[in-house]
């Protein structure tokens, strides 16, 4: 049998109900690719995981973190993929090790046949600057990388460095139509903005998300803000905010109901007194997200 013969083998076999995600992989700590595939897994979606980085634990709060970078096999993993003609249901990027990494995933969204939906957590700022270690060129990269983006999950100081906004402690509702706007233009079909407020007198007491796609109503989603933080948040809410949308729910749904989830995989996190390095403890909800799940699909 001929190697074309092969792949088209491959290529048939291989299914779209795979999901696309790029992400670092750390060994303990649900963050990153360690909360994506649990949970897009109990929406019954296959993972194809491509990690940026490979880490022992997350970066913040364990000393003697040990990384192994991929290097040029992260180009090598998807010129293969490609060559199997492999084609994804939807593609997640979060965490990337160096900003070629960025390039080289528009390389590969512009090779396929692009139709597939994308998911992007700009991952590389809070507070106003970069993440220590990242390059000034990280902003540029992720402006272009916007423009195939179905939804676009950033923070304030994230949508800020993309989109050349001004950023300030100060940021309020009356700049987050702005933001979204200028990332819209940029490309992005729908912007989900988030720690964000919607009422001053209650900054201090709830947190949220700004939702917004172009022609339709914004949206905010607020929930308790707690006293608490715990790492990898995010990361969980876009895995559970992609499951849904994949599977045909609205951006605004989507959000709703991942905040549910968030809040109650929040609450276990306290009864079991969890290390917050640990991120918080979500296995308590996959269940009932699994369930719920099983019922969107017999529906379909």
């Amino acid at each position: 049998m001929k190697n074309k013969d092969l792949l088209e083998i491959g290529a048939s076999t291989i299914m779209s109900e795979q999901v696309l995600v790029i992400n670092d992989l750390p060994g303990v700590a649900k963050v990153a690719g360690m909360s994506n595939l649990p949970i897009l897994e109990a929406a019954q979606f296959e993972v194809a995981l491509l990690p940026t980085l490979i880490l022992s634990t997350h970066t913040l709060g364990y000393p003697g973190l040990v990384k192994h970078y991929l290097n040029e096999a992260f180009d090598e993993i998807l010129d293969h993929w490609y060559d199997l003609q492999i084609q994804f249901k939807g593609c997640l990027t979060g965490y990337f090790a160096d900003s070629q990494q960025i390039t080289t995933t528009i390389d590969y969204l512009e090779k396929i046949d692009y139709t597939m939906p994308v998911i992007i957590d700009p991952i590389m700022a809070d507070f106003g600057k970069l993440y220590d270690g990242f390059s000034e060129d990280f902003p540029e990269k992720f402006r272009k990388l916007v423009k195939y983006a179905d939804i676009i999950v950033p923070n304030l100081t994230e949508a800020c460095l993309i989109t050349d906004y001004p950023y300030s402690e100060d940021l309020g509702p009356e700049d987050y139509p702005k933001i979204a706007q200028r990332l819209s233009d940029l490309g992005a079909k729908n912007v989900v903005l988030t720690s964000v407020f919607q009422e001053e007198t209650k900054r201090e007491e709830e947190t949220g998300y700004y939702v917004y796609s172009e022609g339709s109503e914004p949206y905010y989603h607020m929930h308790k803000k707690e006293d608490t933080w715990f790492k990898g948040v995010g990361d969980i809410s876009v895995s559970l905010i992609t499951a849904y949308y994949l599977l045909g729910d609205s951006v605004q749904d989507a959000v709703i109901k991942s905040s549910d989830y968030i809040e109650q995989a929040i609450r276990h996190s306290f009864t079991v007194n969890r290390d917050k390095k640990l991120g918080i403890y979500f296995e308590p909800i996959i269940p009932e997200f699994s369930r719920e799940i099983d019922e969107m699909r017999k529906q379909k």
